[in-house]
C-alpha cells in the first residue's frame, strides 16, 4: 500500500521528467543535426535514473547530503551532455532541485548551502558560456519564478494533507465520543432501572407475598365471601405491580430510540417541511433501521442541504429518496427529474456560507463513507451515499 501510495506521488513527477529529458533530446538533435543512435537511449536512462532517484528522496523524511551530491553530479553530468539543448533541462530541473532544498532540512546547513551555491554558480557560468548575459539573467529569473510556483503548491498541498490528517483524527475522536456517550446513557439508563426494579416491583413482590401468607394464616377462620373479598384486593395490587414492570421495561426499551434514532424520526420531518413550504412531491422509501447519534446528526444536514439543492437549482417538483442497507453498508440515493448539470456547475457550488455538495463530499468522506454524483443536463441528478457497517442498526 505504501509503494502504491508512493508511485501515485512521484508519478506526476515521472511525467514532467520524461517531457523535461524529451524536449531537451529534441532541442538538442534540431541545434547540432547529430543523429546519435546511442542518444535516445541515454535519455530514457536518465529519465528512469532521475524518477528513481526522486522516488528514492520519497522514502526518506529529509534529504541527506550524500544524495544531494548525487542528484547534483547527475545534473551537472546531463548538463554536459546536451550541451545548449541543456537550457531546457536547467530551468524545468533546476526548480525541482531548489525546490526540494528550500522545503527540506538538513543535517549541515553550512554544506548544503555550498553545495547549492556550486551547483547555481556552475548553472550561472554555463549559461553564460552559451548565452549573452541578458539571455542568462532571464533563465535565471525563469528558474526563480518555477522554484517559487513549485515551494508555494508545495507548502500548499502539504497543509491540505495537513489538514485532512487533523480532520480524520477529529472525526475519529468524535465518533469515539459519541459511541461513550451512548455507553454512559445506557448504563446510566440500567442502572436507574435496577434501582426503580428493587424500589418498587421486589418491594411489591414481598407484600404481595407477605399478604399471600396471611390470607394462609387465616384461612380457617375465614368464609368463602371474605377470601374471596382478599384475594380481589390481592389481585388487583398484583395488576398494579405488572402495570409498573411494563412501565419500566417501556422505558428501558425507549433508551434504543433516544441514542440510535429511526431514520423515519429524522428525515420525515425534513420531508414534510419541504413538502408544506415549497410543494415538493417526494416519494420516501425506506427499511426499518436506526441510526447511531452521530450518522444522524450528519445525515439531516446533508438530506436537508440536497432537498435545498433540488428546489433552488434542479427546478424539480418530484424527488426520489431511498434508505437501504446493502451488504451491511448504509446508502442513501436521493434523484431528482430536474434540469441536470455539468460537472463544471457541481464545481462551483461549493461557496462561502453555503453547507455545499463540496462540504458533503468532504464530511462523508470524513465519515469513512463515499459520496458519488451522477448527472447531465436536462436528465436530472442522482446521489448516492454510503456509509459503512455500524451506522445503522437493525431494530
Amino acid at each position: 500500500m505504501q509503494l502504491i501510495k508512493k508511485f501515485k506521488i512521484s508519478l506526476p513527477l515521472f511525467i514532467w521528467l520524461f517531457l523535461l529529458f524529451l524536449t531537451t533530446f529534441y532541442l538538442h538533435g534540431y541545434l547540432y543535426s547529430q543523429k546519435f543512435s546511442y542518444l535516445w537511449l541515454v535519455t530514457f536512462a536518465e529519465i528512469l535514473l532521475s524518477s528513481l532517484l526522486y522516488f528514492y528522496r520519497l522514502s526518506m523524511p529529509n534529504a541527506s547530503l550524500w544524495f544531494w551530491g548525487l542528484i547534483s553530479l547527475f545534473y551537472i553530468a546531463v548538463c554536459q551532455l546536451y550541451q545548449m539543448a541543456a537550457i531546457i533541462l536547467m530551468i524545468g530541473f533546476f526548480p525541482i532541485i531548489l525546490t526540494d532544498f528550500l522545503l527540506s532540512r538538513l543535517y549541515s546547513s553550512t554544506l548544503a548551502v555550498a553545495l547549492l551555491s556550486i551547483l547555481g554558480g556552475y548553472t550561472f557560468v554555463f549559461l553564460n558560456h552559451f548565452y549573452h548575459l541578458i539571455s542568462t539573467l532571464i533563465s535565471f529569473d525563469g528558474i526563480f519564478l518555477l522554484t517559487g510556483i513549485l515551494s508555494y503548491y508545495t507548502h500548499l498541498i502539504a497543509k491540505l494533507i495537513s489538514e485532512r490528517k487533523k480532520n480524520l483524527i477529529l472525526n475519529q475522536q468524535l465518533g469515539q465520543a459519541y459511541h461513550g456517550l451512548e455507553k454512559m446513557v445506557i448504563s446510566r439508563e440500567r442502572n436507574n432501572f435496577a434501582q426503580t426494579l428493587h424500589d418498587t416491583v421486589t418491594q411489591d413482590l414481598i407484600a404481595i407475598g407477605v399478604n399471600l401468607e396471611g390470607i394462609e394464616n387465616q384461612l380457617p377462620e375465614m368464609s368463602l365471601p371474605e377470601i374471596s373479598t382478599k384475594l380481589n384486593k390481592l389481585r388487583g395490587f398484583t395488576d398494579q405491580s405488572q402495570k409498573k414492570l411494563r412501565q419500566q421495561i417501556n422505558k428501558l426499551k425507549s433508551l434504543e430510540t433516544k441514542i440510535k434514532r429511526q431514520k423515519k424520526q429524522i428525515f420525515l420531518p425534513i420531508i414534510e417541511s419541504f413538502k408544506q413550504k415549497f410543494h415538493l412531491k417526494v416519494i420516501y422509501s425506506t427499511a426499518n433501521y436506526n441510526l447511531r447519534l452521530k450518522a444522524a446528526v450528519e445525515l439531516s444536514k446533508i438530506v436537508t442541504e440536497l432537498l435545498n439543492n433540488v428546489v433552488r437549482h434542479a427546478q424539480s417538483d418530484e424527488v426520489i429518496i431511498i434508505s437501504k442497507v446493502i451488504e451491511k453498508r448504509y446508502q442513501l440515493t436521493i434523484t431528482d427529474f430536474g434540469r441536470g448539470m455539468s460537472q463544471k456547475a457541481w464545481n462551483s457550488q461549493d461557496h462561502v456560507g453555503h453547507f455545499g455538495l463540496t462540504a458533503i463530499k468532504n464530511n462523508v468522506r470524513d465519515m469513512e463513507g463515499t459520496f458519488k454524483i451522477s448527472s447531465a443536463k436536462g436528465e436530472g441528478t442522482t446521489v448516492v451515499l454510503s456509509l459503512p457497517k455500524g451506522v445503522a442498526i437493525n431494530e
